[in-house]
């Protein structure tokens, strides 16, 4: 390591392309910043990054084969993509109305999704119930909240729904195996402490333990591997009340595999629980389109950028979800924006494929510290070996870094920026102000 290092300090080339620092020259002259990686600090184990496409956009569907294909390249691909590796499924009921579910363990609106990833070596396959059926609610509908009959405080006349509803989500579970997707793992029930007026259920900390045993059993009896999850609620804070209940409860803990919180209204800042991989499994801006990198917008690149990191440094996930993909919307919910045949790529987009794209799953996160403020950083190996460091100036000026305790091996790295998107760096290795730079070492 010691010869890498000195090699970085005097400015030997990171194995790329040509430099891309748009603007530094109109700036002072970057400092140099220590960046110390510690391998023997192992801290998560990282399972990967995804979106959903839970409502099953018609629109990405109908698109033709060789425009399927295309996106499934920029969707999943970790050579020229984003290297997307968990796709969210829906369960439990149609999560469009207008998109009915002909029966209990029909998924053929979403197969081909999984189908297509699995092209790319995608593997892990999430379904979330957004609503058991409205026959086994209170409120006799899919939509506007009310609980699953039978949840302590809920009868109905029509009966204890609890079996019936873990029985339900085992048959579309089944069927997605049956479809040779397999899934990782099973929730049944999102944002369970609102009822909006889509389809959706509600379910206390408690109620959600008390109905975990259920899930498990039927998974279990159905020789399913996957994991119950739990709970996918709207931010981090109730997540913590969610993750103590299921995980506080020895009937519930013993089939929780996997605990879900999204980040709209806490986002994911400390850690739920070391006992279970955590992943933040849903969250994007509502704001109108915004393709930027950094613009002071929610929606932009950079913002996203440091969510992620807060979120792998600060709250120890295993995963990192967005919304939606890509979808044929006007406003931030998918990375990818759909307009017929043309995909505009937005810098939230490059903001998880540098993550995404050099981060596998199964890579665990080690020690990184940086001597100055403005960077934010995180470092990771893979399994194969690769080692690869994250680097986010926050500052308003660039930052030469000086890295140590890397490995030696080929060294490649690249910039995202306003003007980069994964950019080869050649030279000193220089992070512009407000952008992130990736490190990779080869195994």
């Amino acid at each position: 390591m010691a010869a890498l290092a000195v090699a970085l300090v005097a400015g030997a080339s990171a194995c790329g392309g040509s430099a891309s620092h748009a603007g530094a020259g109109s700036r002072s002259q970057p400092g140099t910043a220590v960046v110390k990686v510690d391998p023997g600090q192992v801290d998560q184990p990282i399972d990967g990054f995804g979106f959903a496409e839970a409502f099953r956009e018609p629109v990405i569907a109908a698109l033709p084969p060789s425009q399927q294909q295309r996106l499934g390249a920029l969707l999943f691909s970790p050579r020229t993509g984003a290297g997307m590796s968990i796709v969210r499924f829906g369960l439990g009921g149609p999560t469009d109305p207008g998109d009915p579910i002909s029966g209990p363990g029909d998924v053929t609106d979403q197969v081909w999704l999984g189908k297509l990833a699995e092209k790319f070596g995608v593997s892990q396959f999430y379904a979330d119930a957004w609503s058991a059926p409205g026959k086994m609610k209170t409120d006799g509908s899919l939509d506007n909240g009310g609980f699953l009959c039978g949840l302590p405080g809920m009868k109905c006349l029509s009966g204890d729904s609890r079996q019936a509803y873990a029985n339900y989500l085992t048959a579309q579970a089944k069927g997605f195996a049956e479809h040779g997707i397999p899934l990782t793992a099973v929730g049944f029930v999102n944002e369970p402490e609102i009822g909006p007026g889509y389809a959706s259920m509600q379910m206390s900390p408690a109620q959600a333990a008390g109905f975990a045993p259920f899930l498990g059993r039927a998974l279990s009896a159905a020789h399913l591997s996957a994991k119950v999850a739990c709970c996918d609620d709207t931010g981090w804070t109730k997540g913590a009340a969610y993750a103590r209940a299921v995980l506080g409860d020895p009937a519930s803990a013993r089939y929780i595999g996997l605990i879900t919180s999204h980040g709209y209204s806490a986002a994911p800042t400390v850690p739920l629980t070391h006992t279970r991989h955590v992943w933040e499994s849903e969250w994007a801006d509502f704001g109108h389109f915004d393709p930027a990198w950094d613009n002071g917008a929610k929606g932009d690149g950079l913002t996203w950028a440091q969510h992620i990191q807060t979120a792998l440094t600060k709250a120890d996930v295993d995963a990192f979800c967005y919304w939606w993909g890509a979808a044929p919307a006007t406003d931030n919910e998918a990375l990818i924006q759909l307009k017929g045949s043309r995909m505009t790529l937005s810098k939230r987009y490059w903001a998880f494929a540098a993550f995404s794209r050099y981060i596998r799953p199964g890579a665990v996160r080690v020690g990184a510290t940086a001597a100055t403020a403005a960077l934010q950083v995180s470092a990771f190996r893979n399994r194969d070996g690769s080692q690869v460091a994250e680097i986010l100036n926050n500052g308003s000026r660039p930052e030469r870094v000086s890295l140590h305790g890397m490995a030696a091996g080929h060294l490649s790295a690249y910039v995202t920026g306003d003007a980069q998107a994964l950019s080869p760096e050649s030279g000193p290795l220089t992070v512009p102000a407000r952008s992130l730079l990736t490190v990779v070492v080869s195994g």
